[in-house]
């Protein structure tokens, strides 16, 4: 399948829009030097040239037979070594266009994937390219402060902390090509990279003889011969590597133990009064408790007795009155929350907690809610509550896989690096359902290895603390039918 990938100049020589087969996939702004001293001029053909003071910034862009190159280069005109200004790239993605990306500073690729179809492969060739934000990996679910909007990804060009000599240059090359899929990015990355992601007490292993290895807090090392061992606590940590071409920033990851961290994060979360709490940490208390991923089980039960979440008619309070219902043994409670999940309106994650609802139903022998009427009633516009509909009711694959292999390319399937502004609790629920994929199901293995690679990164980033709100966790418990 071919697709026709085309761009054009925006903003004046500053962006990019591109397109493919006529539909928008993303539009590119590169950040120049800034100052009170700017001047600007754009040709079709040299490109935009850029001068603030002593810096003169060039952005040009080359088409190739299969894509085309953007250079963006940035001289010194003066005589002195000078701190490099902030040169950058921010990524939007289209409606539907998902995107993944692993930098390194000096090496680095973008995939920008439609829902189906061949993808938008970004090679740096040269230079330097770092995530503007490594951590968290998943996009804050409630934005805050400087954080960017979903779908949105920023990248350093050129160190923020680096400086250039006099009358010297600095250039990166990006290099845009059609490839048919995710998995052809592999080729890019190096052949001696670890595997990114580590259950903690699991080491990295790096065999580098001819380079230095860094660790970065929270790291330590072990070495054999020529063999580095690290290790480290939960969460997100960086290694730098020294060679010949500069220094590689490599960002390693541990993964807790789903159980001892579930008790500890549930018992911190429970010194706060229900009222205050939104409903997804409460639903991520009940699920530990139904568990027993928990320290003190009458206490956690005792807390959520203290909120009427159906009260709050939101997606997550049947769930979590269902768990209080059944621990009490109260099929008034029971009878209330089955009620309410099938009179919540069509939305995402809805089938789930109805089919939660429906087995704690049958565990107390209490009459099951109506879930084939949920299930038949889901937002026919949202992709993810058509699958999440099939794969609950065991239903047509020529629906559901193409839907599940679009999750799978917005989870960057087994590559390592991270999401473009995918948020957390999209992630969250991304791995739910694609661990319910079906056996029969082609896509099961890749939706099976992608969820796996993305639940085990979504607890890393809520073991450094970098998410205030629970929501992905949530989904991800709750997608565990029968837990």
């Amino acid at each position: 399948m071919k697709v026709d990938v085309s761009w054009r100049v925006t903003a004046g020589g500053r962006g990019l829009a591109v397109t493919g087969d006529g539909a928008p996939m993303a539009e590119f702004a590169f950040g120049l030097p800034a100052g009170e001293r700017v001047s600007t001029l754009f040709d079709e053909l040299d490109g935009l040239r850029h001068t603030e003071g002593a810096w003169e910034a060039c952005l040009r862009h080359f088409p190739s037979d299969d894509g085309w190159s953007s250079v963006l280069s940035v001289d010194n005109r003066s005589p002195e070594e000078q701190p490099l200004p902030p040169l950058g790239v921010a990524v939007t993605l289209a409606p539907g266009v998902s995107g993944w990306a692993w930098t390194s500073d000096t090496d680095g690729f973008w995939v920008i994937a439609p829902a189906s179809g061949p993808c938008l492969l970004m090679v740096m060739r040269r230079g330097f390219l770092r995530a503007a934000r490594r951590t968290p990996v998943f996009a804050a679910s409630v934005r805050r402060g400087d954080g960017l909007a979903a779908g949105v990804a920023a990248f350093h060009l050129a160190d923020p902390e680096g400086a250039l000599r006099g009358f010297g240059r600095h250039q990166t090359t990006l290099e845009f090509s059609v490839v048919a899929g995710l998995e052809d990015a592999r080729g890019v990355l190096p052949g001696w990279l670890p595997e990114p992601v580590r259950a903690v007490g699991d080491p990295f292993v790096l065999d580098l003889p001819d380079q230095a290895i860094v660790p970065g807090p929270g790291l330590q090392v072990f070495t054999e011969n020529t063999t580095c061992y690290l290790s480290g606590t939960p969460g997100h940590h960086e290694v730098a590597v020294h060679g010949v071409r500069g220094v590689q920033r490599l960002q390693l990851s541990v993964t807790p133990d789903l159980e001892p961290f579930l008790a500890d994060v549930t018992t911190a979360l429970k010194s706060t009064r229900p009222s205050a709490v939104p409903s997804a940490t409460a639903a991520l208390i009940a699920c530990a408790l139904a568990r027993r991923s928990i320290h003190d089980p009458d206490a956690a039960l005792d807390w959520l007795e203290r909120e009427d979440w159906l009260a709050r008619d939101d997606v997550f309070g049947p769930a979590i009155a269902a768990v209080v219902a059944n621990e009490t043994l109260d099929d008034a409670l029971l009878g209330a929350a089955c009620e309410a999940v099938v009179a919540l309106p069509a939305q995402r994650g809805r089938g789930l907690v109805a089919t939660r609802c429906w087995l704690a139903a049958l565990r107390a022998g209490y009459p099951p809610p109506a879930l084939s009427r949920v299930l038949a009633t889901v937002d026919a516009a949202d992709p993810v509550a058509r699958l999440e509909a099939v794969v609950l009711s065991n239903g047509d694959s020529a629906i559901g896989e193409p839907i599940a292999r679009q999750l799978v390319r917005r989870l960057g399937g087994s590559l390592p690096g991270a999401p473009m502004g995918l948020p957390e609790a999209d992630a969250g629920l991304a791995v739910a359902l694609l661990r319910l994929v079906p056996e029969r199901w082609a896509v099961r293995e890749a939706a099976l290895a992608a969820s796996e690679k993305a639940s085990r990164l979504l607890l890393a980033d809520h073991a450094a603390g970098l998410h205030p709100s629970y929501d992905g966790l949530a989904w991800m418990l709750l997608g565990e039918i029968g837990a």
